[in-house]
């Protein structure tokens, strides 16, 4: 590089020169800024996402929970996932998941879409909804994954887990052999009995009605109260959205037998 001899440049020159260096070191803040504001907008909108993964996956080939996988979500045609079971409201819904219908479904899901089975209440900061659509914009998770089943989370056999879970459900039932019933039915033995079978306890007709046995794949679905299994019961409690929940749940009931049944493998 040349430097010009300090002496031979007028005032004016001089003025204008750093000027010019003034210029460009305001655009380098203002890049440098906006490329901040960027990687903290994304920071936060991947943090808002964080209320959802109890219901949805991200990455690519993601299994789909309670709700269906989100990836390449935005610009995505409502319901149009052939293989999951939407809701009869969502696939009444015509149009495409853009930025207004995001965030009018993340702010209120049922006043959005009524009918839709989605348990979330709705994000009410606009500032969190904003910062979650521009994330969910750029099409996070773009690896693939080995979508886990639920017959993999059994095989984990998270009996301590199932047994924490459980804590809200003995409440309303006993679990030992040859106790009474309480609110609910006792459930020793629950595990692959009839349904509606326990001694003593006055179910409601619609269960009564219901054929077949408590294996895990019914107590699966029963524990996701009516979207696929309708139960139709007096249960209070409402549903176990993880899935690792409910197999660990299932689990811990398989020991409440004079046989406990084990899904280990």
């Amino acid at each position: 590089m040349v430097f010009p001899n300090l002496r031979s440049v007028s005032p004016a020159q001089m003025c204008l020169a750093i000027f010019l260096m003034c210029l460009a070191i305001a655009d380098a803040s203002i890049a440098l800024s906006s490329d901040s504001a960027v990687s903290e907008t994304m920071r936060r909108g991947r943090a808002a996402f964080d209320l959802c993964t109890d219901c949805h996956t991200i990455d690519k080939g993601g299994e789909h929970k309670f709700g269906p996988n989100l990836h390449g979500i935005f610009g995505r045609e409502v319901a149009s996932l052939k293989d999951y079971s939407y809701s009869h409201g969502l696939r009444s819904k015509s149009g495409v998941w853009d930025e207004n219908a995001l965030n009018r479904y993340i702010a209120r899901p049922k006043l959005a879409v009524p009918g839709n089975h989605m348990p979330f209440p709705g994000l009410t900061s606009p500032h969190m909804r904003r910062d979650l659509i521009k994330w969910l914009k750029t099409n996070p998770g773009s690896t693939e994954t080995v979508p886990t089943t639920f017959e993999a989370l059994l095989e984990r056999n998270a009996t301590d887990r199932g047994a924490q879970v459980a804590r809200p459900c003995i409440v309303c039932h006993t679990i030992s052999e040859g106790i009474g019933n309480k609110i609910g039915p006792n459930l020793w033995g629950v595990v692959g009995r009839p349904i509606a079978s326990a001694d003593g306890f006055d179910y409601s007709e619609r269960l009564m009605r219901r054929e077949g046995l408590w294996t895990p794949e019914n107590l699966n679905n029963f524990f996701m109260a009516t979207k696929e299994f309708d139960q139709g019961s007096h249960r209070a409690f409402r549903q176990l959205v993880r899935p690792e929940d409910r197999a660990a749940l299932i689990s811990w009931l398989a020991t409440l037998s004079d046989d406990p049944e084990t899904f280990a493998r």
